[in-house]
């Protein structure tokens, strides 16, 4: 069975809305490390382990999207 062109997906524009998706994640999670400063500490860690998280799968999908553009 061929493939029609409204069967492909734009996997360079997915990875690239992920990515838009990831850093603003990561800034929403920074704007509340700071917020919460000196006034709420379990918040201020939980938020510093997630974005970890969401940093590391940023650059996860940086990779992603390297390697996919290399290759295409």
């Amino acid at each position: 069975m061929a493939v029609t062109t409204q069967q492909t997906i734009d996997v360079v524009g997915v990875i690239k809305s992920v990515i838009a998706a990831e850093e603003a994640a990561c800034a929403q999670y920074k704007k509340i490390i700071k917020a919460v400063d000196g006034d709420d500490y379990v918040t201020q860690d939980i938020c510093i382990r997630l974005l970890a998280d969401q940093e590391a799968h940023l650059v996860q999908c940086q990779g992603f999207l390297k390697e996919y553009t290399a290759v295409s």
